[in-house]
């Protein structure tokens, strides 16, 4: 089967008509979260880094940088705004496959869309695509993917950018291809940075898969080609990424009716997603139980043996704030010491609070055979939480997997995040325009509620 044309065809030919009204709210309200990382974002070390590499860069008229109302290219815009919404481990995400779409498709869409005045509309349906896009892809290349040296934002991003930029430039099927050939040669990203929590890199991954993307459908826009079996080809992504039998089918399984943007979660923590549901479980005890910090003796944390052995449960000893954000230990720790573990919680002060650190070091996590089995069936990102207290009193909690926020835990998360950089006013408007984001006739329009 042409895998990449039968792709290519869907981004192009997909109406807005086609879409369920909840897939239209879902791509809202992802747009309204990511935007409010991405405001919280530039506020960041590396963040302002970026920042300043893009006005090094030079200026231009087309598209934006939010917050600081820089006006740049739109490969700029897309990278610094990406590096924004991938800065903080506060993004979206598909579980099944690890791929965070908004740090990705969001910026590229802005940037592209402000420049050509597209509607709210339009805007979404970009998304919309994008999103299918990109999560079939990670679905084709998994597990080898998640297995395997890669970062998924890294590999499956550009797509994603790609495609919305694409779909907002009115690419014809046969271009949109070129696009999506491209972005496959822009295919990167390492795990060492994250399993290693070493540096900044990790924190660019978004920006750098966005800006990809939009270059990627630049130069197809100029007439630049690729393979058009560049998915499906014997040395092409799915075989070079997911081995030598990726499953090419979840390519268009079901394409078009089984959205996966419905799949997507957000984070309620500011921290790896293995380490979210051991939060959760920890703030569930703590509210049913009243224990306090000092009250532990030790904590023993169950999860699956990837997380385990690969991710969470590497880094005891955190070095920076990266490293603490990929630390099960300290995490747990510091939501208990500080009684939160979100964007004002992961501080360099706390980073060496001798409170925060001593309590880290009674934390431990294991791999629960219950968790690995049905991470193997579903991949789904459950924990086990056993808390020994001083007393000898125990307790113990399990969260299957990652909670479900609702339209108003959205509406409060963008709240506590876009208010870091632009005032309440502006905030309460960007969430009534968004939420209604397809009677938005422009969205450049919004340019100006997501700078200062």
């Amino acid at each position: 089967m042409e895998y990449t044309k039968h792709l290519a065809q869907f981004a192009t030919q997909i109406q807005y008509a086609d879409l369920p009204s909840q897939v239209i709210a879902r791509a809202a309200e992802l747009a309204l979260h990511t935007w409010g990382v991405q405001l919280a974002g530039s506020t960041l070390p590396w963040g302002k880094a970026a920042y300043r590499y893009v006005m090094n860069e030079g200026t231009g008229t087309k598209s934006t940088v939010l917050n600081y109302g820089l006006k740049t290219s739109t490969v700029n815009a897309a990278f610094a705004n990406g590096t924004f919404g991938h800065g903080f481990e506060m993004d979206d995400n598909h579980a099944a496959t690890g791929v965070k779409g908004g740090c990705v498709v969001v910026p590229a869409a802005l940037a592209v869309g402000e420049q050509k005045f597209s509607s709210g509309r339009d805007f979404l349906l970009a998304m919309v695509a994008a999103y299918e896009v990109m999560i079939r892809i990670g679905l084709s290349v998994h597990p080898a993917l998640y297995n395997g040296p890669f970062h998924p934002n890294g590999t499956c991003g550009p797509f994603g950018s790609a495609v919305a930029a694409a779909r907002l430039m009115r690419f014809d099927e046969a271009t949109m291809l070129q696009a999506i050939s491209i972005a496959a040669g822009h295919s990167a990203g390492l795990k060492e940075a994250p399993i290693t929590g070493r540096g900044h890199l990790k924190r660019l991954y978004g920006g750098m898969a966005a800006s990809s993307g939009v270059r990627s459908a630049l130069l197809a826009s100029e007439g630049l080609t690729g393979p058009v079996t560049m998915l499906e080809g014997e040395h092409g992504f799915c075989r070079a990424i997911g081995g030598p039998d990726p499953n090419l089918a979840e390519l268009t399984r079901a394409l078009g009716s089984d959205w996966q943007i419905m799949k997507v979660h957000y984070k309620v923590y500011a921290q790896d997603g293995f380490i979210q549901p051991m939060t959760e479980a920890l703030e569930r005890m703590v509210k049913r139980h009243g224990f306090g910090a000092g009250d532990i003796a030790d904590i023993q944390a169950g999860t699956n043996r990837v997380a385990h052995t690969r991710v969470i449960g590497v880094i005891r000893e955190p070095n920076d704030l990266t490293s603490a954000q990929f630390s099960a230990n300290f995490s747990l720790a510091l939501f208990l010491v500080k009684g939160g573990a979100g964007f004002h919680e992961y501080t360099d002060e706390n980073l060496v609070d001798p409170e925060v650190v001593a309590l880290s070091r009674k934390i431990h996590t294991y791999v629960d055979d219950e968790i690995e089995a049905e991470y193997q069936r579903t991949r789904p990102r459950g924990a086990r939480i056993t808390v020994r207290l001083n007393s000898g009193q125990t307790y113990t909690d399990c969260v299957p997997d990652l909670r479900a926020m609702t339209a108003d835990d959205v509406d409060q998360k963008f709240r506590r995040l876009a208010t870091v950089a632009v005032s309440e006013e502006k905030c309460e408007r960007l969430i009534k325009t968004v939420r209604g984001l397809e009677e938005v006739r422009d969205v450049s329009t919004l340019v100006p509620l997501l700078s200062r």
